[in-house]
């Protein structure tokens, strides 16, 4: 759709492997009905140390690197960003038969590490 959250190559992967539940952008996302929940905005380091997995990196620095490729720069540890959670394969005749949903409990996960 016109307003679905774009993805690099990088990212694709990672959603077709089921390795990427969530993704950060510097606006919400509120019509692509794979999203499930938004975050409030969050600095970079707090994405960088807690979501780097449900981003699909396997570890911090792959992170950095995948930002250093969209952005042509180093994201600052400050910069705040939107993280949308959901299942972001593509939206209903374009998905497989036997694909799965990603789980609500890793919303929960997050909500309850951002009420501490």
């Amino acid at each position: 759709m016109k307003d679905d959250i774009p993805f690099n190559d990088w990212s694709r992967e990672r959603i077709r492997t089921h390795n990427k539940i969530c993704t950060s952008r510097h606006r919400r996302y509120t019509s692509d009905k794979r999203v499930t929940w938004i975050s409030p905005r969050l600095p970079y380091w707090f994405i960088r140390k807690y979501l780097f997995r449900e981003e699909g990196a396997n570890s911090p620095e792959e992170l950095d690197g995948v930002l250093f490729q969209i952005y042509n720069r180093v994201v600052p540890e400050d910069e705040a960003f939107y993280v949308h959670f959901g299942d972001f394969k593509p939206i209903a005749s374009e998905l497989p038969s036997d694909a799965e949903k990603s789980s609500d409990s890793s919303v929960h996960i997050i909500k309850s590490v951002l009420d501490r």
